[in-house]
């Protein structure tokens, strides 16, 4: 018992912190993919066009509003926000205004960038261990497959034990802390899922643009009226997702090619194991591409900034655990 809760610790951690944020925060959106008008988050009193927000829960205030007339949003205060729940007011809150402040000097997609950057240099600053300790994990993820391939028809307890302690010294090899890297998930999961709510209910986002793009527009409008910046944003985002989570092992198979290390026999394509790590990394991005196409584009930049950061990230520890 004890060891399979080690091994499903860091699933275990995720599913906790799924359902604390779950029923932490309200939906946001509407039915229609737009912002619900009380979701709102602002930095001062603003005004935003009926068409671009979702009324829904607020129908008898606003339903005989046309689609160019214009919603006052009140300032939001921080005890606005902690009525709402811990999640909002501690993370939430205090991101969006960020957002809102950024973007009030130069405008939504910059907004969304500075503040993307800004939280992951910050969260950076106190794991910087964990998360390369991290990045080993995920670039010595194809070495474990082979350890798992080798032993993939072998059941007695003696071959798991072999399995197990190869797996181990796998770890001590490179200085891989596994439990180190569940702080990574307990600070960047809340966080991260408080981002995609702070960028979904900004009101510099919901009422801003980025290069003429209207940020509350989805990926689907823009295919129907043939504008382009929407179709690029939403393919380089799936597009970044993917190398940002293939980077590690492209990286240390670059490596291993540069040091000549030979692949031992068990590890050889014709192995029918499978590696379980790589299909929940394709289906994570297949149902991201199809969220994302209906949502409005702001949630595309967004995961794009953050991809982008990471790669960014992985290629600089990368060159740091290579030097040392």
């Amino acid at each position: 018992m004890k060891k399979f809760l080690q091994s499903k610790a860091k699933i275990l951690m995720v599913c906790f912190f799924v359902l604390l944020t779950c029923t932490a925060c309200s939906n946001p959106r509407g039915k229609d993919g737009k912002t619900k008008v009380d979701q709102i988050i602002a930095i001062e009193e603003t005004q935003v066009e009926r068409s671009k927000v979702s009324i829904e829960g607020s129908e008898k205030e606003y339903k005989n509003l046309k689609d160019d007339d214009l919603i006052t949003i009140e300032k939001t205060e921080f005890t606005d926000a902690w009525k709402n729940g811990w999640f909002e007011g501690i993370i939430v809150w205090p991101i969006a205004q960020l957002l809102n402040l950024v973007a009030t000097y130069t405008d939504a997609g910059i907004g969304i960038i500075v503040t993307t950057v800004l939280i992951q240099l910050l969260l950076f600053a106190f794991t910087h261990k964990s998360q390369m300790s991290s990045q080993r994990m995920q670039e010595i993820q194809p070495e474990i497959a082979r350890i798992q391939n080798k032993y993939a028809d072998k059941t007695d307890e003696a071959s798991k034990m072999k399995m197990y302690q190869e797996t181990q010294d796998l770890y001590t090899k490179y200085d891989i802390h596994p439990f180190g890297t569940m702080l990574i998930t307990f600070l960047q999961f809340p966080v991260m899922i408080g981002m995609y709510y702070a960028t979904m209910r900004a009101i510099t986002v919901v009422n801003g643009t980025f290069l003429g793009m209207d940020l509350s527009g989805t990926v689907m409008q823009g295919i129907t009226k043939m504008q382009f910046g929407y179709i690029i944003i939403y393919v380089l985002m799936i597009v970044c997702q993917f190398v940002s989570m293939k980077l590690p092992q492209w990286l240390k198979k670059y490596e291993d090619k540069q040091n000549h290390v030979k692949v031992k026999k068990y590890a050889e394509p014709e192995q029918k194991a499978s590696d379980p790590t790589q299909m929940t990394m394709y289906m994570s991005i297949v149902m991201i591409a199809v969220l994302y196409i209906s949502w409005p584009i702001a949630m595309s930049f967004y995961w794009m900034v953050s991809s982008l950061y990471r790669i960014c990230q992985t290629f600089v520890l990368h060159v740091i655990m290579k030097k040392k």
